[in-house]
């Protein structure tokens, strides 16, 4: 049995409201965030530019693997972004017959640009907050972090 607050009961179970409200929250946040940019490159093609420029170049393989797609769409993707000069190939030095993906200017621009965007969406929606709202969103990041794996001082 779940306690009226909202958290585990003293067996341990989890209120499955909370599970249900942080669930869509979460989701509704990042659904959100990613309509907060002007058209040009897709989802698909901005999750894997991102991976890209976090992971430095990478096999197509690697890629796929990474974004958990088959390697005829990671290609396509590939394909797009570099047909738009956001990624480059070039050979990997260890093995010339293996190619490698790597992020441009002109792709860490496109980035920025949308986390520009996204930023700048969030930072008005923050802004209608009281100091106290803006607390408890503060203190929430951590737990976050936590839910998710993350190293919070990372």
């Amino acid at each position: 049995m779940c306690s009226d607050s909202g958290m585990s009961d003293p067996a341990g179970e989890i209120d499955q409201e909370l599970v249900t409200r942080t669930r869509l929250a979460v989701l509704r946040l990042a659904r959100r965030l990613r309509q907060q940019m002007t058209p040009g490159i897709t989802p698909s093609q901005q999750s894997a530019l991102a991976a890209i420029e976090h992971r430095g170049p990478l096999t197509l393989g690697e890629l796929a693997a990474y974004e958990n797609v088959q390697p005829p769409s990671i290609t396509r993707i590939v394909g797009n972004l570099e047909a738009a000069e956001l990624v480059e190939r070039t050979t990997a030095t260890a093995d010339r017959r293996v190619s490698l993906v790597q992020i441009t200017q002109l792709g860490r621009d496109e980035l920025q640009a949308i986390r520009s965007q996204r930023d700048a969406w969030l930072a008005q929606r923050l802004a209608t907050l009281e100091p106290g709202e803006m607390a408890k969103v503060q203190a929430a990041l951590p737990v976050l972090d936590r839910i998710l794996g993350l190293d919070p001082d990372s």
